[in-house]
């Protein structure tokens, strides 16, 4: 995993990006602040890039998502207007593991327990989404998927596996 130095590079990278004013509206441009990257793994549980939120007080505004060498992938947009932040969720649906556990406790069945969130991509890197795995009291396992406030089960069947981008590594 990477060491502080380098989560620290990648974020000033971001909020230089960010006050370059090429990205966001003017009000984030202004206020915005770039917060700890979170690393995206693969599938396979590799290291494939960072996402970087980009919050105005306590609600995500959007976010940057880095390549490991620091390529920019792209900047979303939560904003619906430039000058207004409504719609914009909470930055905790998308960056406190806690928030996001309890989240996925929503499509829970009677005995199961939510583990530790991943974030990862549902089919796609430009899919963002976090993993929980649920765990019944047998034992068996299965994911879901949490992206703000939509909860969804990751796909199960064998078929899936190989185009599905957010099961978590066994």
């Amino acid at each position: 995993m990477p060491d502080d130095w380098e989560e620290s590079r990648i974020q000033e990278q971001a909020q230089n990006l960010l006050r370059g004013g090429m990205f966001g509206s003017s009000l984030v441009a202004a206020s915005g602040r770039a917060e700890t990257p979170i690393a995206v793994q693969t599938p396979e549980g590799r290291l494939h890039s960072w996402f970087v939120p980009i919050t105005v007080g306590n609600q995500l505004a959007g976010y940057f998502q880095f390549l490991l060498d620091l390529t920019l992938m792209g900047y979303s947009s939560f904003q619906r207007k430039d000058d207004s932040l409504d719609g914009c969720p909470v930055a905790e649906s998308w960056t406190d593991p806690n928030t996001i556990r309890g989240l996925a406790g929503t499509l829970a069945r009677p005995g199961e327990t939510a583990g530790k969130p991943y974030l990862t991509y549902d089919r796609a890197p430009s899919r963002l989404a976090w993993g929980v795995p649920l765990t019944s009291p047998a034992g068996t396992k299965r994911t879901v998927l949490v992206a703000g406030q939509a909860v969804w089960e990751s796909p199960s069947t064998d078929d899936e596996i190989d185009s599905y981008g957010g099961r978590q590594p066994r």
